[in-house]
This record gives C-alpha cells, structure tokens and sequence, in this order.
C-alpha cells in the first residue's frame, strides 16, 4: 500500500478501502468486515472465572442457560404483576374524602331516608285499606246474618191467624 496523503473535510479519517477477495464472501447475504476480528479486538476476559470467552470449558450458552433465562423472565413477570395487583388494591382500599365523594355519601343518604318515607308511608296506606275493608266486611257479615236469621224465624202470629 502506498501512503498517500488526503485532504481531510472532517475529523474523520475514512479508511482506504481494498478489493475483497471472491471468497470472502461464504453465504452471499453479508460482507466480512474489512478487519479480522481475532487480530484487531482483544480476548474477553470472563468476570466470573477470568478465563477467555472463547474457552469451550464454561457451558455459557445452551438450551440450558436459555431455559433459566425463560423461568427468570417468568419469575421477573409475576412478581411484577404481584406488584401491580397490590397497588390497585391499595388504591381501590383509600377511602377518598374528597368534596365529591362528600357530596355523593349525602345524597345516597337522602335517597335512602326518601325511600324510607315512602315505603313507611305505603305501608300505613295498606293498613288502613285493610282496616276500612274489615269493618265494611263486618257490617255486611251483621247484615247477611240478621237476613238468615229472619227468614228461618217466621213470627208465629202471622201463620196461626
């Protein structure tokens, strides 16, 4: 390669770019990088044990890692709609005082002392129905018997005359 000096717009440096061989290309949906990855990065160091992430040792992926993934979701998901459920409980448990809900209370009040009223009011309209049917029916029950009674007793000086 020859180094060349280029006139440079911005801060950025833009990278020559070379020819990529025909083989580079394995699957014909992707480019390789122009940079090997071995060569430009450094090997990740594992927190946990120290060793390389390349090291095949430590079972880091698998179908296993990916179950514990799932029940840890699973587990993070109900917890969090625990949360939820107790936050809605406690809200709907807060008695609110507010000037509407003051407002509301009174007048449920006075809708139940009305209903009250009339059903007390209905109820003494009923006996009095009642009571003024009974003493009709007493009269006419005086009246039916006194007609009865009559008919059977014929006065025994008409008849002997």
């Amino acid at each position: 390669m020859a180094e060349t000096k280029m006139a440079v717009a911005s801060a950025v440096i833009v990278p020559e770019v070379e020819e990529q061989p025909t083989e580079s290309l394995e699957s014909g949906k992707r480019r390789n990088s122009s940079f090997s990855e071995e060569s430009s990065k450094r090997p990740r160091l594992n927190s946990e044990t120290g060793r390389d992430r390349n090291d095949t040792s430590h079972p880091s992926t698998g179908p296993a890692r990916l179950s514990d993934r799932r029940k840890s979701g699973q587990l993070e998901e109900r917890k969090r709609g625990q949360r939820l459920f107790g936050a809605l409980l406690g809200t709907l448990s807060q008695s609110s005082s507010s000037t509407a809900q003051k407002r509301r209370t009174d007048i449920e009040k006075k809708q139940q002392a009305k209903l009250r009223l009339q059903a007390e009011e209905h109820e003494a309209q009923k006996k009095r129905r009642l009571e003024s049917l009974l003493t009709v029916r007493r009269k006419e029950q005086k009246k039916y018997d006194k007609q009865s009674v009559s008919h059977y007793f014929v006065p025994l000086t008409d008849k002997s005359g």
